[in-house]
């Protein structure tokens, strides 16, 4: 272990120390959340990983623990990093409504698996398997700073894509907020990687605090995010079964057409809020659009990844949402028949699908969180 590494203040070690305690209570507190639940546990999940870095950088900086023979190694730190990758990803994508581990997503594990197999190997054979920890530190980093760029790709294509309709604004901005956390985690995470391998000295040592520094504000700053946008984000479009794409693989459909269709639909319930219309049927919304019901169906199975009826409802429950979070005195069953809804069971059962919460729940929640800001 480098010197300076040894000369880590005692109360930096004692802040890292309990924001990772604090963080692994949060990623708890947000695992046991009812509402948005698999967007709450995959934060939970990123959460934790920053709080192992964190537990994982002040054992580094025990000289004892160092030495000893169960030390893991770096290979650990890049488990943890990696894998908050991917968290990060899927997490990414349960906002906006899409499946958060496609098929292909096995794939962006293979490095967290490199990584896990390289430390098994460490305590089966020695320590001498990791020897090249800096080429191997080149591949974790390398790939977190990709998984970055690809997130923020990935942000820009969802968005663009429409996935997101009445909640965008406050969802674009709290994942904002989170894409930015992590990419100047991964820029400092470079300079701080490059000095300590490459130019020892107690700047090295600085520039590993700042990066643990950066951790420790993230877990606090997720968790005030999440307090603040928890009852306001939530995808529009929920990830649910959909028509196969071979039914339309004969369609005459093309993609400029589509993205028109699309363009219009968007501007459609944006504009006039038709899904606010009782017995709204797809004919009537294609009709309005000028297309086939036909095309329409395969816009948004293909194009949104969404059926019509839960396209319909999640919009209604979020007008819904609005209503009961600006503190609107009517009734339960009033707010379900001026957001389409036939009755109040149907409402109450859309709600509690989309939310886990029931209206008057959600009502209670939206009323306590605006009371503490």
């Amino acid at each position: 272990m480098s010197e300076s590494m040894a000369q880590l203040p005692g109360l930096f070690i004692f802040l890292f120390l309990m924001a990772g305690t604090q963080g692994i209570i949060l990623s708890v507190v947000l695992w046991r959340h009812k509402s948005n639940r698999l967007q709450n546990q995959l934060l939970a999940w990123l959460v934790l990983m920053f709080s192992i870095s964190l537990f994982f950088f002040i054992l580094t900086n025990i000289s004892a623990y160092y030495d000893h023979p169960l030390y893991p190694g770096v290979t650990a730190g890049w488990i943890v990093g990696t894998a908050a990758a991917n968290f990060l990803l899927m997490y990414l994508r349960a906002c906006f409504g899409l499946p958060a581990m496609p098929r292909r997503a096995v794939l962006y594990w293979l490095p967290t698996a490199f990584f896990i197999v390289l430390m098994v190997a460490r305590y089966m054979i020695g320590p001498g398997v990791a020897a090249n920890f800096i080429a191997y530190g080149w591949v974790g980093l390398g790939y977190v700073v990709g998984m970055t760029a690809w997130c923020y790709y990935k942000f820009h294509l969802y968005a663009s894509r429409g996935t997101v309709v009445q909640s965008s604004r406050k969802t674009k901005r709290y994942l904002r907020w989170i894409l930015l956390f992590f990419a100047t985690y991964s820029v400092v995470q470079i300079t701080g990687f490059t000095l300590y391998h490459y130019i020892p000295s107690v700047v090295s040592l600085y520039v590993s605090v700042l990066v643990k520094l950066l951790t420790t504000i993230g877990i606090y700053a997720i968790a005030y995010l999440n307090v603040q946008y928890a009852h306001q984000v939530a995808p529009v479009m929920m990830a649910m079964p959909v028509e196969p794409a071979e039914k339309y693989k004969f369609s005459s459909l093309d993609e400029d057409t589509a993205l028109l269709i699309r363009e219009q639909l968007l501007a459609l319930v944006e504009r006039d809020k038709i899904y606010l219309q009782r017995d709204l049927m797809q004919k009537d919304v294609a009709d309005k659009l000028g297309t086939s019901v036909h095309y329409l169906s395969q816009v948004l199975n293909e194009r949104m990844e969404v059926s019509f009826p839960d396209f319909v409802n999640r919009l209604r429950i979020e007008e819904a949402k609005r209503m009961l979070s600006a503190g609107d005195d009517s009734k339960i069953e009033s707010i379900a028949l001026d957001t389409g809804f036939n009755n109040k069971v149907s409402f109450n059962k859309s709600f509690k699908k989309f939310t886990g919460l029931t209206p008057s729940q959600y009502k209670m929640q939206a009323q306590k969180l605006s009371d503490r800001v």
